[in-house]
Parts: structure tokens; sequence; C-alpha cells
């Protein structure tokens, strides 16, 4: 695929491109080894070992100390006051 490009770029003589002079059928060969080579297998067989709990507790613990919970709870009280204000 890349030696397509290469090639495109090399032989193309900008200046007199056209529709009828570009010849895919010609220029474009797919090769199914070249195509096997650009593909990484260990990209599909990857395992990821994660602590999902574990990155939900440390997120949860985040969320407290830095005070954005008291945020939530003042947010949720001040909305349903105004719900209920406007709602009459």
């Amino acid at each position: 695929m890349l030696d397509f490009a290469q090639h495109l770029l090399v032989s193309a003589d900008l200046s007199a491109i056209n529709i009828s002079t570009i010849d895919l059928a010609r220029n474009f060969h797919l090769n199914l080894t070249d195509l096997h080579s650009h593909i990484n297998m260990d990209l599909l067989a990857q395992q990821f070992k994660q602590d999902v709990m574990g990155d939900i507790g440390k997120g949860w613990e985040n969320f407290v100390k830095s005070g954005q919970i008291w945020a939530l709870i003042i947010g949720a009280v001040v909305g349903y006051l105004f719900r209920s204000i406007t709602n009459s």
C-alpha cells in the first residue's frame, strides 16, 4: 500500500493529472502478503490487568477529598427547591 502511494507521488505530474489519466486498475495492486506484514498481530491479542473496582474507589476517594461531594449535595438540594417553586 505504501509502495502504491510512493509510486503516485514520484510518477505523478500534477499539472497533467485528470480523471482519465489515472489508471487505478494498473497502479492499484493489493497484495495480501504485503497487507499482512503491516498488521501488528500483538494488538489483537493484548491482555490488560486492570482493577476496575480499585479505580472506582480511588475516584470516589478523590471526589470526597476535593470537596466535590458538597457541591453535588448542595446542587441537588437547590435544584429540588427550584423545581418545587417553579412547578406550582
